[in-house]
């Protein structure tokens, strides 16, 4: 794993606890992509929540009626949650058959991927998720990338920032094999977007 990612990892072990406790909250804006996407899936459809850190998206995904597995590479993260049917993973290499899930949830996770690793990512999700299924991405917009303080957590350890422009992204995206269909932006502490996408037949 490269450096940034792995002290990322560590440093989202080490904020467990906090992290799980300062993301209770649901936002409404949250629980409106939610929506969004369940009614592009059919009933019980296979979702992978990748990034899932404690797992409030895999309860809220669930509580839909989706069969949802949620992976985060940072196990102290997953071990706060306790939920069942999470692991450990690297979304650069998910543990998924190829067209297995009817959808990809990735909260706040890409943006911790550096910038050149990104188009590898991308290109995972297209893999894992089947001709026609989902992909929802949100992540901080802006420009450049580096290293953060998680002082908002109480901690002085490090997590690696990738900041993202709408049109760069997209054709990322449709490099990857998805084409968006909705997209939207939110302000808080940071400028925020939300990507809805699809996955397409590049063969056509």
């Amino acid at each position: 794993m490269s450096e940034p990612i792995t002290e990322t990892q560590r440093t989202y072990d080490a904020i467990s606890t906090t992290y799980a406790r300062a993301n209770s909250t649901i936002d409404p804006k949250l629980l409106e992509d939610i929506a969004l996407l369940t009614t592009r899936l059919p009933a019980g459809g296979m979702v992978a929540d990748v990034g899932c850190g404690p797992g409030r998206e895999v309860r809220l995904l669930r509580e839909r009626g989706l069969r949802v597995v949620g992976f985060d590479l940072s196990l102290g993260q997953l071990r706060t949650g306790g939920l069942p049917g999470v692991a450990q993973a690297d979304m650069r290499h998910l543990p998924l058959r190829s067209g297995a899930v009817d959808a990809i949830w990735c909260q706040a996770a890409l943006l911790h991927i550096p910038r050149q690793a990104v188009p590898t990512v991308l290109g995972e999700f297209a893999r894992a998720i089947r001709l026609g299924g989902q992909l929802y991405l949100n992540l901080t917009e802006g420009d450049g990338e580096g290293w953060e303080i998680a002082s908002n957590y109480g901690s002085n350890r490090r997590r690696w920032f990738t900041f993202h422009r709408l049109p760069d992204l997209t054709a990322l995206l449709v490099t990857a094999g998805f084409k968006v269909h909705h997209a939207s932006q939110t302000r808080s502490s940071r400028t925020w977007l939300a990507l809805h996408a699809h996955r397409v037949n590049t063969n056509q």
